[in-house]
């Protein structure tokens, strides 16, 4: 588009503008999708994650590897929530403890360090992977540089993913699919632990 400006001189001046573009949503999984393949490499303490295979790691898992054995929870988790974070964090706490019980693993992702969330998150006892790039965020449709958190939700200014969690059963099928879009609903816990009591009786 081209304006045209008259300034008290009466000059003219032309200004070419373009359009901006829509901004693409972000289109999170959900329930009945299939999981996106990812791995882990590293050690218990500085698992690093990846949309691609490692190679030349002596402890590797990843998607396939993890939902042969059991129900996998995958969750991710970001510092930069500011006072959602903690809170969240809490809860995948409690969520972890009964998955123990339940037979099920936990793999929660962040896009922090592993020096900084060792950190924050001293003591925990499930995998925290570090998603570098978000590339594990982006496909599982939770993070997006065109739709970014921090221009619908405030209090957050840095990139950051969707609070989101998902049981995913064996055959890398989403058994079940949570999203906090706009940080106000906590993890519903029992509809969690009855998604994986269906899984184990059907399939483990």
């Amino acid at each position: 588009m081209t304006l045209e400006f008259e300034n008290e001189l009466g000059d003219i001046r032309t200004v070419s503008t373009q359009e901006r573009l829509r901004t693409i949503r972000m289109q999170p999984l959900v329930t009945g999708d299939l999981a996106p393949f990812f791995s882990l490499a590293g050690a218990p303490s500085d698992w690093r994650a990846s949309v691609f295979g490692h190679k030349n790691q002596e402890y590797t898992t990843s998607v396939l590897d993890l939902v042969s054995a059991r129900p996998l929870v995958i969750s991710f988790y970001c510092p930069c929530w500011g006072r959602y974070a903690r809170p969240y964090l809490d809860s995948l706490v409690r969520l972890h403890q009964h998955l123990l019980v339940a037979d099920a693993e936990l793999v929660v992702f962040s896009d922090e360090s592993p020096k900084v969330l060792a950190r924050q998150m001293n003591g925990l006892d499930f995998r925290v992977a570090y998603d570098a790039e978000s590339a594990v965020a982006q496909r599982f449709g939770v993070y997006s540089e065109d739709d970014p958190v921090w221009e619908r939700v405030s209090g957050i200014s840095d990139e950051a993913f969707t609070p989101a969690l998902y049981v995913i059963g064996p055959d890398r099928r989403i058994a079940y699919h949570f999203l906090d879009e706009n940080f106000d609903q906590p993890i519903d816990q029992n509809v969690v632990f009855n998604v994986i009591r269906e899984l184990n009786d059907a399939h483990y």
